[in-house]
């Protein structure tokens, strides 16, 4: 297969990437970067530079990795988790099935002595080659379904073995049917080989409709305080049943044990990651940080407590508001904003997009002042009340 580095050598690509920024700076389209640079792959190569500018722009981590075009940016692991996942399969020999451009390959071979990655797309895996600046994986293009592969990887003798496969870009709901390679075959082929599988899921698709692959642990992985991924341990690599993790290491696991419930806010409000709400820890975490249970919605939990915690799963699990007032008559809580000199205020309260700026400026028409603060409302004793919570994070 032709590609950009068969053609080119490394330093080429870079001249010609650093003319497209240029241009690319100086907000000229696409077309008229393509006609300014009449070269072979020029589409890829402006694919590549854009990457590059919108991972800049983000301060993404993702510029470990130096070849990823647009695409790429948006299905990649990022670093921070990447790093995690390594760091929690580290052996001796791991295979990363489904591969891509390499950025979790790169992260197992600072944890792992032996890895090997297989993908079926060949332009991925120059990428991913080109990317791994330390020559210590072997990339292997294949179907992982393949008889071929299989014999590779069994011969191989891996202690883990890792897969995130493939889904649609666009779905209105996450299948298992629209994910490839099939997990049931996955499972079903390679455990023959070692138990110990973990396999990423889309993280909105329902535990129920996992039961058929017997079982697991299934992590929910929160990375900037929201869910953004769903691993599934097999063999050996289950701890428990459901956990919650944040990738600096903090974890919490199902328990069954009850948080108590309260009727007002106190001093202090949480905001849990949504990794929470969607495992099922809402209880969990309120027991370790020593919290109650304030509001609990599909999308939104919120805890509260007289204490502002110093407990780690509190800050990186949790966003913390201090309470500085809260009503249910809006006289009162325009009140308790201007006291505070806040003027600026973010809703945390059930509004339709259309309908939030209007909402917002009914606030903020009232104000003067320079700080900001968070608005929530919740329902307590058959009441709708609105908080003003100051972020402390």
């Amino acid at each position: 297969m032709k590609t950009i580095f068969s053609i080119y050598l490394e330093k080429g690509i870079e001249d010609i990437l650093k003319k497209i920024s240029i241009l690319l700076e100086k907000k000229v389209s696409d077309k008229e970067v393509i006609e300014k640079n009449k070269v072979e792959f020029i589409e890829e190569l402006l694919s590549i530079a854009k990457a590059r500018k919108r991972a800049s722009e983000s301060k993404s981590k993702f510029l470990d990795l130096t070849y990823f075009n647009e695409e790429d940016l948006r299905f990649s692991t990022p670093k921070e988790v990447a790093d995690y996942r390594a760091k929690k399969l580290k052996c001796n020999k791991i295979v990363d099935l489904c591969s891509g451009i390499g950025s979790q390959s790169i992260s197992f071979s600072k944890n792992c002595k032996n890895v090997l990655a297989i993908e079926l797309d060949e332009k991925k895996v120059k990428y991913a080659e080109m990317n791994d600046k330390n020559k210590k994986i072997k990339f292997v293009v294949g179907d992982v379904l393949s008889k071929e592969i299989i014999k590779e990887v069994k011969e191989f003798a891996p202690d883990i073995i890792f897969c995130d496969p493939e889904r649609l870009e666009e779905e209105k709901e996450r299948s298992l049917d629209s994910i490839k390679p099939s997990i049931k075959k996955l499972i079903e082929i390679y455990s023959k080989i070692t138990p110990n599988i973990c396999i990423e899921i889309p993280p909105q698709i329902e535990l129920e409709k996992l039961k058929e692959f017997g079982s697991f642990e299934a992590e929910y992985l929160s990375y900037n305080n929201k869910l953004n991924r769903l691993s599934l341990y097999f063999g050996s690599l289950k701890k428990c049943d459901v956990s919650v993790a944040d990738v600096s290491g903090t974890r919490i696991e199902k328990t069954n044990n009850k948080a108590k419930i309260a009727v007002f806010p106190s001093r202090y409000l949480y905001e849990a990651s949504s990794a929470i709400t969607k495992a099922g820890l809402e209880n969990e975490l309120a027991l370790s940080i020593n919290a109650e249970i304030l509001s609990k919605e599909k999308n939104r939990l919120l805890l509260t407590s007289n204490e502002a915690s110093n407990i780690r799963e509190a800050k990186v699990l949790s966003k913390i508001y201090k309470v500085l007032g809260f009503s249910d008559n809006f006289k009162e809580i325009i009140k308790i904003l201007k006291i505070n000199k806040i003027g600026k205020v973010i809703l945390k309260k059930n509004i339709r997009p259309e309908n939030y700026w209007q909402e917002r400026k009914k606030y903020e028409k009232l104000l003067s002042g320079k700080k900001e603060a968070c608005l929530f409302s919740v329902k307590c004793k058959n009441k709708e009340i609105e908080i003003v919570g100051e972020n402390l994070v």
